[in-house]
This record gives C-alpha cells, sequence and structure tokens, in this order.
C-alpha cells in the first residue's frame, strides 16, 4: 500500500499572522456546574504526566543520548507510585518517523504505552496518514484495554468509518480519589490537507466543538477539565485567550520543550517536547471551587536514568525485526556508516541564512545521483530532524527523511526528476514564501537546494517576504528556459495539486530519497555539511521588529484562516486611521478573481471580511488590501 505522510504542519500556527481568537461561549450559570465541592475544606492534588509526538522513536537516539521509551517508563512509573492521583497521557503523534513504524505501523509503540499504563491518547496529524481505516486496524491490533481512552473531540463524520468510531471517544472521564477529571482532544485541522483523514473531517470550528463537550463534562460533576491539544503551541495560546471552563491545555504538534508553564487567560499551558526526549509532570490542586498550579517538572530522558527491564526486552526484539525486515534492502539499519563532527540542524537557526545543512545534504545527495539536473529542490517540512554529533546509523538518516511508504520496499517518497521552466520555478518559490513565517519558525514550505540559490528581500513594508533573484547553477535564471529539477515524488504532487502544473519529462526512479541520501554518505568518512548562506534574506526582517512594538503604522493585515481552506475563508485587518480601503483576490496570473472592498470608507479598529470561493478552482491565490499610503499582499491556498 502507499499512504501520503506529509510533515509538522507549522504554517497554521503563525503566531504573528494569525489572529484568529476562538471563543467558547458558555453562560456564566453553565460554568458553575462543576462537581461537588468538599465539604471538609480539604484541598485535592492532580497529577498529569504527559508527552507528545514520540513518532516511533522507541529506542535511543543521537548516538543513543536522548530518549527511549525503556528509560521513559522508569520515570513514568516511579511518578505514579509516588505522585497523587496521576493521570497518564499521550497529546498525539505515536506514529510516523522511523523504520520502527514503517516495520510495525505503531502497534507495538500502543502495546507499550498500554502496559506503562496511559490513560489517554489524543489523535495527532499523523494517525490519519494510514487513513482512517487503517488507522481503526492499528488501534484495534493493539488490543487497548478499556482503561486506555483514544479521544478527537473535533472529529466529524465518525459515522462513516464505523470500526474507527468504536474505538475514538469524543472525550473521556478519569476518577482519581475525591476528583473526577474530563479529558478532551483537538486534532490540527491542517489534518485535511496534509494527510489522510476522509471521509473523517477535523473541525476548525473550536468553539462550538469544545463548548458543549464542557458543559456536558461540568454537568457530568467533572470538578477539572483538561485538553490534549494537538493544534501547536501558538494556536493553544489563542484558543486559552477566549477559552472558559477549561483547567489547564496539555500541548503537542509543534515539539515545544517547555520548561515552564505558560499561562494565557488564567490557563496554564505546558509541552513536552518530542520523542521521548521529555517527560512532563504537572501538579493541579482543586480547592472545591477552583482548580491552580501547583508546580511543573519537565524531565530530560538521559542515559543516567536506568531503563525499565521489560520493556528494553521489547524494544531490543523490536529493533531485531526491523534489522530482519530491512537488511536486505539497505543493510543493518543500526550498524554506524559514518560520524557526524557536530549537530547539523534540520532547520533555520536564524532568518539571515535559510539553507540548513541536513537540507544541503538531502538536496546534494538528489543532484549526485541525477547528475543531468540542474538543480535539486525539497521542501524543509520533508527534512525532519537534525542529524547529532557521533556515530550516524542508517536509521539515524532515515529519521531526517521518514515519510512516505511503499510496499515495494517499505521505504519512502521516491526520487523524480522532471522540466521546469523558469518562470514556474520562481513563481513557485515565490508563492511558497506565502507560507513562511520566521516569528513562529514556520518553515516547512521552505525550499531546500542545491545547484539554486535565491535571495528575499524584505526592504518594502508591507509586501511580505519577495523573492529578489534566483541562481541555477550560479547564473541568473531565464524566466523562457527550461530547467532540470531532481526532487521527490511527493514534490510532483504538490505540483500538481498546489500548481496546477504537470511537470514535463517526468522520471520517477525505483529508489526512495532515504536510500539515495544513504547511498552518497556511505563514501564519507565524516559529515562536514554547513550553512552556505546560498539561500539569504537582505536585510533582516524589519517588519517583525516593528510589529513587536505594538504599534500599528496604517494597516495590518493578517493570514487569512483558515489556510488551505475549502470555501469559505476569512480575513482579518486593523487600521490605525479612518481610511478608504480595497480589498481585491487575484490568482498567481494577475488577474483580479474577486473584488470584496471597492474603496469603502472603514473607521480605525479591527476589521474582518469573508470570502466565499465556491467559483474558484484549487490552487494558489493571492489577496492585496490598498489604502491610500500602503499596499499588501499575501497568499493563500484553497484546496476542493
Amino acid at each position: 500500500m502507499y499512504f501520503l505522510i506529509s510533515t509538522k504542519p507549522r504554517y497554521e500556527i503563525r503566531r504573528r499572522k494569525m489572529k484568529q481568537i476562538f471563543i467558547v461561549l458558555l453562560a456564566v450559570g453553565c460554568l458553575t456546574l462543576t462537581g461537588t465541592a468538599r465539604s471538609d475544606g480539604a484541598i485535592d492534588t492532580l497529577t498529569i504526566i504527559h508527552v507528545n509526538d514520540s513518532h516511533s522513536n522507541l529506542a535511543p537516539y543521537g548516538a543513543a543520548e536522548y530518549g527511549g521509551i525503556a528509560q521513559a517508563a522508569s520515570i513514568i512509573g516511579m511518578w505514579k507510585m509516588t505522585e497523587p492521583n496521576p493521570i497518564l497521557v499521550h497529546a498525539g503523534d505515536f506514529m510516523v518517523g522511523t523504520l520502527m513504524f514503517n516495520t510495525y505501523f505503531g502497534v507495538p509503540e500502543l502495546q507499550i504505552l498500554n502496559a506503562i499504563g496511559f490513560d489517554a491518547l489524543c489523535l495527532g496529524n499523523h494517525e490519519f496518514d494510514v487513513g482512517p481505516t487503517d488507522l481503526a486496524g492499528i488501534l484495534a491490533t493493539a488490543q487497548l484495554d478499556s482503561a486506555f481512552d483514544v479521544i478527537c473531540t473535533n472529529a466529524v463524520n465518525l459515522d462513516s468509518v464505523p470500526a474507527l468510531k468504536a474505538i475514538v471517544r469524543p472525550y473521556a472521564i478519569e476518577q482519581r480519589g475525591n476528583l473526577k477529571v474530563g479529558l478532551l482532544g483537538l486534532t490540527t485541522p491542517a489534518t485535511n490537507v496534509e494527510s489522510n483523514p476522509s471521509p473523517i473531517v477535523l473541525s476548525d470550528q473550536i468553539a462550538e466543538v469544545l463548548g458543549p463537550r464542557i458543559v456536558e463534562l461540568r454537568m457530568q460533576g467533572c470538578q477539572i477539565v483538561i485538553l490534549l491539544s494537538h493544534m501547536g503551541l501558538a494556536y493553544d495560546e489563542q484558543i486559552a485567550q477566549g477559552l472558559s471552563g477549561v483547567d489547564a491545555i496539555i500541548g503537542a504538534h509543534t515539539h515545544d520543550a517547555l520548561s515552564e508553564t505558560i499561562m494565557v487567560n488564567g490557563i496554564p499551558i505546558v509541552q513536552a517536547g518530542e520523542f521521548y526526549r521529555y517527560v512532563g509532570k504537572f501538579r493541579l490542586v482543586y480547592d472545591g471551587t477552583q482548580t491552580s498550579v501547583l508546580d511543573y517538572e519537565l524531565q530530560e530522558i538521559t542515559p543516567a536514568i536506568p531503563a525499565e527491564p521489560s520493556i528494553q526486552v521489547t524494544v531490543d526484539q523490536l529493533k531485531l525485526g526491523v534489522t530482519a525486515q530491512f537488511s536486505s534492502v539497505i543493510g543493518d539499519p543500526y550498524q554506524p556508516i559514518t560520524v557526524a563532527s557536530r549537530l547539523l540542524n534540520d532547520k533555520p537557526v536564524c532568518f539571515d541564512t535559510l539553507d540548513t545543512p541536513v537540507g544541503n545534504l538531502v538536496t546534494s545527495a538528489m543532484l549526485a545521483y541525477v547528475p543531468n539536473a540542474d538543480c535539486a529542490l525539497e521542501a524543509s517540512g520533508h527534512i525532519v530532524e537534525n542529524l547529532y554529533p557521533g556515530t550516524v546509523t542508517t536509521a539515524d538518516l532515515f529519521r531526517i527523511y521518514p515519510y512516505g511508504y511503499e510496499a515495494l520496499d517499505g521505504l519512502g517518497f521516491r526520487l523524480t526528476s522532471f522540466d521546469l521552466s523558469g518562470e514556474q520555478i520562481w513563481g513557485i518559490i515565490q508563492a511558497l514564501l506565502g507560507y513562511v513565517d520566521p516569528e513562529t519558525q514556520s518553515y516547512d514550505y521552505l525550499l531546500q537546494s542545491t545547484g539554486l540559490d535565491f535571495t528575499i528581500n524584505t526592504t518594502n513594508p508591507g509586501t511580505g517576504l519577495q523573492l529578489a533573484a534566483v541562481l541555477i547553477k550560479s547564473q541568473p535564471i531565464y524566466l523562457d528556459s527550461v530547467y532540470t529539477v531532481a526532487s521527490s515524488s511527493q514534490t510532483v504532487g504538490y505540483l500538481q495539486k498546489l500548481f496546477g502544473i504537470t511537470p514535463a519529462n517526468l522520471t520517477v526512479y525505483p529508489v526512495s530519497v532515504f536510500q539515495v541520501v544513504k547511498e552518497y554518505v556511505s563514501v564519507v568518512d565524516t559529515l562536514e555539511f554547513w550553512r552556505t548562506g546560498h539561500n539569504r534574506v537582505i536585510p533582516a526582517l524589519v517588519a517583525v521588529k516593528e510589529k513587536k512594538t505594538g504599534m500599528v503604522r496604517d494597516f495590518e493585515l493578517g493570514q487569512n484562516y483558515p489556510n488551505p481552506f475549502n470555501g469559505e475563508t476569512v480575513f482579518r485587518f486593523c487600521l490605525s486611521k479612518c481610511n478608504r480601503v480595497s480589498f481585491e483576490i487575484y490568482n498567481t496570473k494577475g488577474e483580479r478573481v474577486a473584488v470584496l472592498l471597492s474603496g469603502r470608507l472603514l473607521n480605525a479598529g479591527e476589521h474582518v471580511v469573508r470570502f466565499n470561493a465556491q467559483n474558484l478552482a484549487s490552487g494558489i491565490y493571492l489577496y492585496q488590501i490598498r489604502t491610500a499610503d500602503y499596499t499588501k499582499t499575501r497568499k493563500m491556498m484553497l484546496l476542493r
């Protein structure tokens, strides 16, 4: 079988651009239904132990310096025995990311979580990469006991997949001593675009989804309500701004390791990193009328922590199974094949230099395999993990590029080559810059490249990130010339789906991008890849600095929400003074396709405009706002 496995989607969490505030409209009277208060005036303590975004990383990684589910189990077991009223939760994305997943499809991890005594799992976006029917089969095969709840509050149309509906619940209720605790779960709506949940839909109507469920849990006597959120940190902060009736948010999706709670609107938010490198312990106290934070601890999992013996035996056996399956194709996955002299980053560490060491490694390997290509391109979101100092194994290399699945060999996206015109290459890079946000480090749609250099110009206020120059083989790109590009099969799919481009002279090689990288690395004694600065920004992003002052110069235009969207989307903008405003929609050919405002006189303040795109085809569009003094343009994506 083949299933789409996308990236850690971050474009939908733009803290600066997205000002959508989710407001749960609950009557004050309903919120008083908080269960029975303690008549003796005593205080109850609740301990939430949590992990997130483990992505099938069961064994320690980074030359065995980080993580390991057996080591994490030791900490979890100790806390469960010593802390008051423990509840153990996973906030989503236990699937996809290692050869362990491509061998066992997440079933052993679920069984280990079940054995450790997890109480609840919120579905993440990558749980849907296999499709809802196969997801139901994986959950059923794991034979979770009745105490382990799988939850997703914003899953719509579960009736269409009865096998999944039989397992997934909108919420869970846990009784701990005198406390009844309600657990809700949200999965990012970007799953609808970047994964395979259909016919199930992950609703983006957060207020409408959460409000009734919060009331329901309170009416059932829950004194404490916890939200497991696989939405991302910036969204969690936005949700909390207008949220009532939830006592804490246990976050996920953006892999943030928060050493202390973030308080928004009196609601604490925590998140525990990734890959079992951290386990969080969050203690709350309930005094009969309200809940408050007692303390929070983020425990790093290191080799100094002894492994839980029985789980370590299981992990070792699973590794043997991985070796048995893949050794004939790629050799022993756990055998060192090279050395990294230092940390090779997979994401930009600052916004002046956009290429990354791991991005340069992957695209250099692509171009070496297709020597007749002019350049190699790949989305940063497909290149998803660092390479750590020390020995590097085949399994480590797979972690940096783990997406996709081909039944032929159990590996990922295929290597391809194809032809694009210079005009197409320029347009694609410029359009994708609309999804790059340095403030929230949203770089999934940023291109990594070898043989192609580009420069971004940010000197003109209000124009966003503008492509200033593109070089191929160190020569300026010619818009009417044709260039051969090496990339992945998934990139071909994006070209067709997002831009309506079917590339010419397409060749799909019978080898995965990961295998190409492995072959390239196997002849190198030491990995010495650096940031070269061939993809860069000039100058530093002034607009971000101005935004942090809180001043509105003339207007501010936020990213539309939702984005990508299907049907209707919402735009928000702010004016510092009364002004006449025009607001128009254009396609990528520069043709105007809709007029939302035509010189309308608007007062200072925030304004909201809705747009129904029912008559437009899927693709990239631009929306532009104009006043007498400024013009600002952003990009959006319509998907049918």
